[in-house]
């Protein structure tokens, strides 16, 4: 995940706990993305924090209590609470002490970063109070983020809560070169022209060293997927044509790709956009449906892999 050039960590692929984690949330309603209306603060708790009965949440409102400020290890807000403002923008995200804002990356999408490579600082902004918070979760652990919105305009305020597990870094020591063997599949082999959808392609890593235990082996099958990009290419067979058509380069998709648990990589691609490509207006793209095929790349350890096409049929 990329914010504003930046590479982050997602909160599920192991983040290491003094690397830049990203929090995200998706708002889904009725199988849609969808903005809340405000997003007034997430703020971070050890997990133990929240057993029954919970010193965080108020039993009666369900917020964070009043008398839990002292729990907190780390507070993100932004000098709105409004999502349609400005200071959500991801663009204002900078590496830096500072870094505490919610930053929207698309409709519904929005994640918050927990840096432990900086001396990250917050504000906590709970019942009036306007205090600063160093960010305390620097041990490996569980923790929970608190997501304090409200949905709609004139609804109460609510809280979500979600958990991230940050760990030491997955480091460890071998006394043999590493051999590693990846094998990367194409989940769909079909698109219907119009459609939005997620290509998603499943990243197998095998590690060919015989003496390396399989809690090790466990790590590269977990996530080891780095900087991926996907590369999509229109195949023509008439003579009068190129044979081939790039759609998206792999440069143009760096920074808009994710990794799923599993070292599974998702780029989200709109077809209708093949209608504004140069060579469709040019006349040399051919028809819009038709063969295509899909190649991934991405680094593993030390090395940088290229698959094969992968072919799917646009319809």
């Amino acid at each position: 995940m990329i914010i504003n050039g930046q590479n982050i960590n997602d909160r599920y692929n192991s983040p290491p706990v003094l690397s830049q984690v990203g929090l995200r949330v998706f708002f889904i309603q009725d199988g849609e993305m969808f903005d809340p209306y405000q997003i007034s603060a997430v703020s971070m708790f050890r997990s133990s924090a929240n057993y029954d009965p919970s010193t965080v949440l108020d039993q009666t409102t369900e917020l964070i209590a009043q008398n839990a400020s002292s729990y907190i290890l780390m507070n993100f807000a932004n000098s709105s609470a409004d999502t349609a403002n400005a200071a959500f923008d991801p663009s204002n995200y900078t590496r830096s002490s500072t870094a505490s804002g919610i930053y929207r990356l698309n409709t519904g999408e929005y994640c918050v970063v927990l840096d432990g490579g900086v001396n990250l600082q917050g504000k906590i902004n709970l019942y009036g109070a306007n205090a600063t918070v160093l960010n305390g979760c620097s041990a490996t652990g569980e923790y929970i983020d608190i997501w304090t919105v409200r949905l709609f305009q004139n609804t109460d305020l609510e809280t979500i809560i979600n958990t991230v597990n940050l760990k030491r870094g997955n480091i460890f020591t071998i006394t043999q070169p590493l051999m590693l063997r990846t094998f990367n599949r194409l989940y769909q082999n079909k698109v219907v022209l119009g459609s939005k959808v997620d290509i998603k392609i499943e990243t197998i890593v095998n590690v060919e060293n015989r003496s390396i235990s399989e809690s090790m082996k466990n790590v590269f099958r977990d996530s080891i997927v780095s900087n991926p990009q996907i590369e999509i290419v229109k195949v023509n067979e008439e003579k009068n044509l190129p044979a081939r058509v790039t759609v998206s380069s792999f440069a143009e998709t760096s920074g808009l790709i994710s990794v799923a648990p599993e070292n599974t990589i998702i780029f989200n691609w709109d077809t209708n956009q093949l209608a504004g490509l140069p060579e469709v207006t040019g006349g040399t793209f051919g028809a819009l449906t038709g063969m295509y095929y899909v190649r991934v790349k991405y680094n593993v350890v030390n090395q940088t892999i290229i698959s094969p096409p992968m072919y799917l049929s646009v319809d």
